[in-house]
């Protein structure tokens, strides 16, 4: 049984690494700044950089602002890691279902088989069905709908699926994909993943930091707040995940 995809393998191992140096940072910063402090302070030689290229004074000054730039390069980093990872996902939903070609025939074939050969009973069903909406027929009009689906019968919704397959298959393109603004869209419209207004409020104000940064603006952000993202991140993320192997790793015969 399949418990996650690869791509949020992928994912949590590499969030993971940018923490840890995170958590390292945050452990021989302030080491450093009490060694620098300290009465006859020699800096120490760094690894690759010149030993002499700073002073002690212009490394206290780099001290001052480590968790703002800390802060900054996380955000950008873990939210990129995870547009990363939603688009490596698609790609292995497309990938288990034998690639492009194949998921796109599968579709098509369930959506055309009843364009094939309809039995008589069916197509009497169906009949009942081609009308104007009528709202005094209802009761009718479930009772027939009701056959038709005993019947596997392939209603327009279930046509357009193969659309929707090919959608997909552009969404996933490494280059010509979705945009950072869609990932709300693709996990609520592709997925039908129940995105919360929670989470898509994340979603937003975290991508819109990331660009205002990117972009060389922003407001400033904390550090506290920068990890709290990143750890909210990963726990929609593994909802993400959950979902897609729950619903779109499933053997389907053509």
């Amino acid at each position: 049984m399949i418990k996650h995809t690869k791509a949020f393998k992928r994912f949590r191992d590499l969030s993971q690494g940018h923490i840890n140096f995170v958590v390292l940072t945050c452990y021989s910063v302030p080491l450093l700044k009490a060694t620098l402090e300290a009465p006859g302070a020699i800096v120490p030689t760094p690894d690759h950089f010149k030993g002499n290229s700073n002073d002690i004074t212009a490394l206290l000054g780099f001290i001052a602002s480590y968790q703002n730039e800390i802060a900054r390069s996380t955000l950008i980093t873990v939210f990129s890691y995870f547009e990363a990872y939603l688009k490596s996902a698609l790609q292995e939903v497309i990938e288990f279902h034998g690639g492009k070609s194949e998921f796109q025939r599968k579709a098509k074939n369930r959506a055309e088989r009843f364009f094939r050969s309809v039995p008589a009973t069916v197509q009497a069903n169906k009949r009942k069905l081609q009308d104007i909406p009528n709202a005094s027929k209802q009761a009718k009009y479930e009772k027939y709908a009701r056959l038709l689906e005993q019947a596997g019968f392939r209603f327009p919704t279930d046509l357009l699926s193969h659309f929707g397959v090919t959608q997909l298959i552009l969404k996933a393109d490494d280059k010509l994909g979705f945009k950072a603004h869609e990932i709300p869209s693709v996990l609520k419209d592709a997925l039908l993943y129940p995105l919360t207004t929670a989470e898509k409020e994340i979603i937003e104000r975290i991508r819109l930091e990331r660009n205002g940064i990117a972009h060389g603006g922003g407001t400033p952000i904390r550090l506290a707040t920068s990890l709290r993202d990143a750890s909210s991140l990963h726990t929609l993320a593994a909802a993400v995940d959950h979902h897609i192997v729950d619903h779109f790793f499933l053997i389907q015969q053509p």
